[in-house]
């Protein structure tokens, strides 16, 4: 049983939402690069038509506009290339999440009821200095040690989760992202097909993709940060590492010694 912030339901569920969001960033990325391709295409080759009616200077302005959109959409597209790159290790932090909570944590979170119980009944009537030695010296720091080792167990599969958590919500969003960008520019490429329209359909998509590209970004970085916060756990860990409260010597207390 998973406790809180530990990862819960089947790996799968998980794996296919990256594996889904990272195939609909490359998709959209190839459509926004497309798109846009069509659009910078439209001005370029009608550039001799608009001149004389709106002005040399409007058709340059407007060819610098497009080099500014071009640079907001290539921010995103490098993101996306970045996570292209790299989603495999995302998916391995999920399965590698799940699998300690089944091969780690839960063995070892059953070592506490295995050692309070007696091995026969018969060990319940033991008496004497020896049973009393056992009891308050010997059993304690044993059922202490499993405990302690549980929750170890226990924080690093949180730990690792919330690292793969934070990777799963920070490739959705970017598909999200990608999505309201492919469709912006596909509006704009669409609405350029009419000369006299493209004017419009690159100041509009300007407009449009300064804004979307700023907020999102912003909301992109949180969720990145959410990762960095996480990776930073790490100290905790090496902090439970060297932590000999309930491992004297940093060994498993012995129940018999010499």
């Amino acid at each position: 049983m998973s406790g809180p912030g530990e990862p819960s339901g089947d790996p799968s569920q998980h794996t296919d939402a990256v594996a889904t969001a990272v195939r609909q960033i490359e998709e959209f990325g190839d459509e926004i690069v497309a798109d846009f391709t069509t659009l910078v295409d439209q001005l370029e080759d009608n550039a001799w038509w608009l001149s004389p009616i709106i002005g040399a200077a409007p058709v340059a302005a407007l060819l610098e506009t497009l080099d500014q959109i071009k640079n907001q959409i290539d921010e995103v597209l490098d993101i996306a290339g970045e996570v292209l790159a790299h989603d495999t290790p995302v998916i391995s932090l999920i399965n590698i999440s799940f699998h300690w909570l089944t091969a780690v944590k839960q063995p070892v979170s059953g070592l506490v009821p295995q050692i309070q119980a007696y091995a026969t009944e018969n060990l319940a009537y033991w008496e004497g200095g020896t049973a009393t030695h056992y009891k308050q010296q010997v059993l304690p720091p044993q059922v202490g040690a499993a405990g302690e080792l549980s929750a170890k167990a226990g924080f690093i599969s949180e730990w690792l989760y919330g690292i793969a958590q934070a990777n799963v919500d920070y490739v959705t969003k970017l598909s999200d992202v990608m999505a309201g960008l492919a469709g912006k520019v596909a509006e704009a490429a669409v609405k350029a097909g009419t000369i006299i329209d493209i004017p419009w359909a690159i100041s509009d998509l300007a407009s449009l993709v300064g804004t979307l590209v700023e907020t999102e970004l912003r909301n992109l970085g949180g969720i990145a940060q959410r990762i960095t916060e996480a990776g930073d756990n790490v100290r905790q860990i090496v902090s439970d590492r060297v932590d000999e409260t309930k491992f004297p010597g940093g060994d498993w207390p012995q129940a018999v010694q010499d």
